[in-house]
């Protein structure tokens, strides 16, 4: 009996753990493009307005997941890998030749702010910047290559077996999920977090500080410790509802991060016709955390 429950638990692992998840789930995105779009300058509001023929943020926040399939070559700008044990990455670590969810990020504001691209262009740099703001801002996206941000580390939740890639994208929002539209939700946010912590956030620029600030909380306990009291298995790390009430706060402060930071983005691209990212360089060594 024992072996043949191993043998299913191992079977429903590796199923779990051959998907690999998009960061934050569809409900996620639509929460930081709401958040995003109640922070918009009127000048702001009208060029996304004009950009996406009257859709909204919320709208077209999860597009880049869905062409992901047919665009494969922007796989790799949807995270970014880097060593264990480092909380900075190097630049050359964050602007890689295919592209990381760091330099994706700057060049698709650069390519927004661009007035000589089309409007077909603008418009889709719109769409993945929307989508990769909110990818930066999920732990996990900003992770190790190892484990490929989670997706190889499985967990046991409500009695099955999950990535904690998973988790995060979706299922450490369920409660809220089941209870409220995203719409709600991200208004839930925007009372719960004052207009001076999304000022702030949204007054830092440089996305070298957002990876460090999501990187930080993998140091901190993100990853559950195994438990050791199920019988003829493998260690295996369980996230239970003590669990979701340290880091579901954590979530949610991400996805307030990511709405405020957009919307600064966009204001300032849409005021001044300039990105306000500051462009990565080259540098020469990874700084230990």
């Amino acid at each position: 009996m024992k072996s043949a429950l191993k043998i299913c638990l191992t079977a429903t692992l590796m199923l779990a753990i051959s998907l690999d998840a998009a960061a934050w789930s569809r409900y996620g995105h639509e929460v930081t493009g709401h958040l995003a779009a109640a922070e918009l300058t009127p000048e702001a509001a009208a060029m996304v307005d004009g950009l996406l023929d009257g859709r909204s943020l919320a709208e077209i926040a999860a597009w880049a997941d869905e062409v992901r399939p047919q665009r494969r070559a922007s796989a790799p700008w949807h995270y970014l890998n880097a060593p264990r044990g480092v909380l900075r990455p190097t630049d050359s670590e964050l602007n890689l030749p295919q592209g990381t969810v760091a330099s994706t990020v700057v060049d698709h504001a650069a390519q927004l702010a661009d007035l000589s691209l089309s409007p077909t262009q603008r418009r889709e740099a719109l769409k993945f910047l929307v989508h990769f703001m909110g990818d930066l801002h999920n732990p996990l996206h900003v992770a190790y290559g190892d484990d490929r941000g989670g997706n190889d580390f499985p967990v046991l939740y409500g009695g099955r077996v999950l990535s904690l890639h998973r988790y995060w994208d979706h299922d450490i929002f369920a409660p809220a999920i089941a209870a409220l539209p995203s719409l709600d939700y991200a208004r839930f946010l925007l009372n719960r977090f004052t207009p001076a912590d999304r000022a702030r956030w949204g007054s830092d620029s440089d996305v070298r500080n957002w990876v460090s600030e999501g990187r930080g909380y993998l140091f901190a306990g993100l990853y559950p410790q195994p438990r050791h009291d199920l019988d003829d298995h493998e260690p295996t790390p369980v996230v239970d509802e003590t669990y979701r009430e340290v880091w579901l706060p954590v979530a949610e402060r991400q996805l307030a991060r990511a709405g405020a930071r957009t919307a600064a983005v966009l204001n300032a691209i849409a005021s001044d016709g300039l990105s306000p990212l500051t462009p990565l360089g080259a540098s020469e060594s990874s700084q230990p955390d």
